[in-house]
């Protein structure tokens, strides 16, 4: 059985960590704009799977 969420979380922090060095020039900012791009990911994509789940 394969785990979808292990495969968001290990897409969510690389590309959280990118989006911040790339969008945010002070170190307390990428970190504060890098766990809010991850947990919007994550929330994001649960409620779209619970969402397609519903309409399915």
């Amino acid at each position: 059985m394969r785990s979808y969420i292990l495969i968001l979380l290990l897409f969510s922090v690389p590309a959280s960590v990118d989006l911040a060095l790339i969008r945010r020039d002070k170190r307390k900012d990428r970190m504060k704009y890098g766990i809010k791009s991850f947990l919007w990911m994550v929330v994001a994509s649960i409620l779209f799977g619970w969402l397609m789940y519903i309409l399915k």
